[in-house]
């Protein structure tokens, strides 16, 4: 399965570029992969753990200190975070990390924020998640901070309800302004965050730690589009979209049902809802061009790509090379 070649001309011209399952640790080794089949970045997650009960916990790698030894040994791909939390840093740090990797990977280095979501994480380590309205303001704090840190090269003066940050010590020159992406979901965010952001990056709906589908959480391509052009209607300068899809390719029709049957029980929703959703994909492999078609049509030059497994993870491989 080669992605490129069978896709039509106009699709390679506008889509898309690739970033595929975030580094672990082994990350040195995952980057080199990843430059080597061709994928257009690398990305980490942030977390001190991950998992959603009743699974266990898994340990995370930390994301800086990860993406500072792959910039040391690649010389292409975009380096980003899908997605530091909001609640975990402070925005000064946030920008400072970021600006250093520019520096060290010679201008390929942007900023992924998110609002933070996983609620275990934060009860065991005693930080406030907040409510969705505090956490939507605390990301707009963090992101109009960062930009001014990134434009200023370090200087800001900033008072607001969650940060108080403070420099008039300038950073050496960066090799360009890093970008700022934001992953969103629902409206409210997209809509209070646009204006300070480079990049929104559409992801699924997670729901007392279960994914979501129907109704205004369902990612069908209406849906998506709406919020893409509520994004253009509320930026402030010219930004991009991206999305985060997790994608399992299955060709045998009696496995694919059993799993988007699964899928379905799982969320609490009708199989119909999976099969229209364009960012949770299970299905065989023309289906999945189908979906990337659709996603390419609506304005999407970007996916951030999470295979469900192994088999989904070598075809992907093949599919960039």
């Amino acid at each position: 399965s080669v992605l490129y070649p069978r896709l039509d001309q106009r699709l390679k011209e506008v889509f898309v570029k690739l970033i595929g399952k975030a580094l672990g640790f082994d990350p040195v080794g995952d980057a080199t992969s990843a430059e080597h089949f061709g994928y257009n970045g690398v990305r980490v997650i942030d977390h001190f753990f991950s998992g959603i009960p009743p699974e266990r916990p898994a340990a995370v790698p930390h994301a800086f200190v990860t993406l500072a030894s792959v910039a040391a040994i690649t010389k292409k791909v975009t380096l980003t975070q899908t997605v530091m939390a909001a609640t975990m840093r402070h925005p000064f740090e946030l920008a400072q990390g970021v600006s250093c990797l520019d520096r060290i990977s010679n201008g390929r280095a942007e900023l992924g924020l998110g609002a933070g979501w996983l609620v275990a994480e934060h009860k065991m380590n005693g930080l406030a998640l907040g409510s969705p309205g505090e956490r939507v303001s605390r990301l707009v704090e963090v992101a109009s901070i960062c930009r001014q840190l990134f434009v200023d090269s370090g200087c800001i003066e900033f008072l607001g309800k969650f940060f108080k940050v403070y420099s008039d010590a300038p950073w050496p020159s960066t090799p360009h302004v890093p970008e700022i992406m934001v992953g969103a979901h629902g409206l409210r965010l997209i809509e209070k965050v646009s204006p300070y952001v480079d990049r929104i990056d559409l992801l699924e709906s997670m729901i007392d730690g279960r994914p979501c589908f129907v109704g205004d959480h369902s990612n069908d391509i209406k849906n998506l589009r709406n919020k893409i052009e509520v994004h253009y209607s509320r930026a402030e300068r010219k930004t991009k979209v991206s999305a985060t899809i997790n994608l399992k390719v299955i060709e045998d029709n009696k496995s694919l049902e059993i799993a988007q049957a699964e899928l379905a029980s799982a969320a609490n929703c009708n199989v119909s809802d999976i099969k229209r959703d364009h960012l949770r994909i299970i299905e065989n492999e023309t289906k999945v061009f189908e979906k990337l078609e659709a996603l390419a049509g609506i304005g999407i030059d970007r996916l951030h790509i999470r295979p469900n497994d192994e088999y989904t993870k070598e075809w992907l491989n093949e599919s960039v090379l």
